[in-house]
């Protein structure tokens, strides 16, 4: 046999024993796809069928919440009734139904896409038959609409888990929430950390800057020109300047917001001033009280940090507590501090 011929069949040999590995190689791949996604919706079900068990945080057992909400089956229609603490619940992958309408609220797209929205805002005009007719096997809901909507829940056999909801929810109560939902809802213990993370660095960060604005005093002011309100230090806004070392001009422990003194407003000596509003971008808010200051502009440049040029400017994103949407509220909230002060 000649060389040409021992060459040709070494050549089909090779070819044939790759081929086959190349044809095994694919089968193997083909036949492994279903067994992960097989293995997927075992662990899914196991999950399901382990049921939930969820804790109320310290400061809601204050409230009177004490009893431990257990589930049979983990929930696949939930319907949360407050905006607090949806986010967390996405993050988790929680199964919701429903949310509240965002309003100055942007929801993530597929969240936003995958569920109906609720109409809470106008509680006078909310009928709690929407959310039975749904048909959830778990509703969400603030504290304080328990009196309003509760017993119809609780007539229709719906489980009800109760959360500090309102106007401003403080950042140490999103943070406890968000644990307890992190423990009752997450895949696993790295799940339940990741979450948690947030909160971890945030607060890393808040003690770095914090020395910086020991001593400093804020005025954070609410406005709908002509109209203006000055929030307290359990204010939305307020409280992230507190959280960041800063005092506030104005207490008052009965509410978070009041109307502004003009005259009072007047003793004020605030190093800084925030103001906050409807708009939903930052610069249209500046536009709006910019204007009203030049209409009385020897007023308002009686107080020395408006006259200065010391104000910054917040979007309706910062008026109401978003849940764990506080913690890109906060940072970028450090942000424009830091910037601020590096200017001056």
């Amino acid at each position: 046999m000649n060389r040409k011929i021992i060459g040709l069949l070494t050549m089909c040999m090779v070819g044939c024993v790759l081929g086959g590995c190349s044809r095994q190689e694919t089968s193997s791949q083909s036949a492994a796809a279903p067994v992960q996604q097989e293995t997927q919706v075992q662990e899914e079900q196991v999950q399901e069928a382990q049921g939930v068990t969820i804790e109320y945080p310290q400061n809601m057992q204050e409230k009177g919440y004490t009893q431990t909400l257990q589930l049979e089956q983990m929930p696949q229609r939930v319907v949360v009734m407050t905006k607090a603490p949806v986010l967390a619940l996405h993050e988790l992958g929680v199964k919701m139904i429903a949310i509240p309408e965002g309003g100055v609220t942007s929801w993530p797209e597929e969240l936003d896409a995958a569920t109906e929205k609720l109409n809470t805002a106008m509680n006078s005009n909310f009928d709690i038959e929407t959310v039975i007719a749904l048909e959830p096997d778990l509703v969400v809901m603030g504290y304080t609409s328990q009196e309003a909507y509760g017993q119809a829940l609780d007539d229709a056999g719906i489980p009800v888990y109760y959360v500090d909801a309102g106007h401003t929810v403080p950042y140490e109560s999103v943070k406890a929430q968000t644990q307890v939902l992190a423990d009752a809802f997450a895949a696993d213990q790295q799940a339940a950390d990741s979450l948690m993370q947030g909160f971890v660095k945030l607060e890393e960060r808040l003690e770095e800057v914090q020395a910086d604005c020991k001593g400093k005093q804020v005025m954070v002011l609410q406005s709908s020109p002509p109209n203006h309100y000055i929030q307290t230090e359990s204010g939305t806004l307020a409280s992230m300047a507190a959280m960041m070392g800063f005092g506030n001009v104005y207490e008052n422990s009965e509410t978070s917001m009041a109307q502004l003194d003009l005259e009072t407003a007047l003793s004020y000596h605030p190093d800084l001033v925030l103001c906050v509003g409807a708009s939903t971008q930052a610069e249209e808010h500046q536009k709006l009280m910019e204007e009203d200051f030049a209409k009385n502009s020897e007023y308002w440049n009686s107080i020395s940090a408006i006259a200065n040029g010391d104000i910054l400017y917040f979007p309706s994103s910062y008026i109401a507590s978003t849940g764990i949407g506080m913690l890109d509220n906060m940072n970028e909230f450090i942000d424009l501090i830091l910037e601020h002060q590096a200017e001056k």
